[in-house]
């Protein structure tokens, strides 16, 4: 007896492994035609697998209990992701700032322009986290994969060290910043500043992540099919099912075009 949903995810990763290999090869090419200046002007052979459509008879032949598993729930998942980028900027601003505030460096130039930074109307401060929120919304939208998972939940670790690299790049690696992290104090400043964001970033982490059950269980039964043409010759006709399946290309989008949009930022 086999499952119909282990069937159809079968064919499904077939397709997708096919396609893989497929672009693998053309790959390979594309660097022997470039290592060879004289078939640089062939067109590269490659081939996209199209729409497939085909039909799948079967036939229940029992079921075999309940099964139970974790899954994501997308719900919360999402919630606590807008939560991070509402958030997080601010947070993680107000953690360096702090580091700096109670550093030991002296009130020159490189200080005065920090300060000057932090001085700038609030609307440029509203509009600079929204900018953060959006940079982390990317960050963690491409990493979704293995910071939440069904059989772990959330990873912490994982998701304080994405969060703080966001925020290191986007305003501790501003240009007006650059003289304050300039020289050994400067150094040492910057990884005091590091420390500070990273230890912050976990505890907030710690706590928002107490607020969201990120998996639920979900109950499912378990369904016999027969699919062998043999079999079902013998089986009653009126017993014999058919799956439809009509399935086309599609490509996953890395992250999504709106979440990397800096428009109008710099104009702040």
């Amino acid at each position: 007896m086999s499952r119909l949903n282990l069937i159809v995810e079968s064919l499904l990763r077939d397709i997708i492994e096919a396609q893989h290999a497929a672009n693998c090869h053309a790959a390979g090419l594309a660097r022997q035609y470039g290592k060879h200046g004289g078939v640089r002007g062939f067109q590269l052979p490659s081939a996209q697998i199209g729409s497939l459509e085909f039909d799948l008879k079967y036939a229940v032949t029992g079921t075999s209990g309940v099964e139970e598993r974790q899954v994501l729930d997308a719900e919360q998942c999402s919630l606590f992701q807008q939560e991070l980028a509402e958030r997080v900027p601010a947070y993680a601003i107000r953690s360096i700032v702090m580091a700096v505030v109670h550093s030991n460096l002296p009130a020159d130039e490189a200080r005065s322009d920090f300060s000057s930074l932090l001085a700038r109307e609030e609307q440029w401060k509203r509009n600079f986290c929204l900018y953060l929120g959006k940079k982390i919304t990317a960050a963690v939208s491409g990493h979704e994969g293995a910071l939440l998972r069904a059989d772990s939940g959330l990873d912490k670790g994982l998701l304080a060290e994405l969060l703080a690299d966001v925020a290191e790049k986007e305003f501790m690696d501003n240009p007006d910043l650059a003289d304050l992290f300039q020289g050994a104090q400067g150094d040492a400043l910057r990884q005091e500043c590091r420390t500070n964001l990273r230890e912050g970033l976990s505890s907030f982490i710690d706590v928002l992540a107490e607020k969201y059950a990120f998996t639920r269980q979900v109950s499912n039964v378990v369904v016999d099919v027969e699919v062998e043409t043999e079999k079902l010759k013998k089986m009653p006709e009126n017993s014999i099912q058919t799956l439809h399946l009509n399935i086309a290309p599609a490509a996953v989008p890395a992250v999504l075009a709106e979440q990397n949009d800096v428009s109008g930022l710099a104009a702040q």
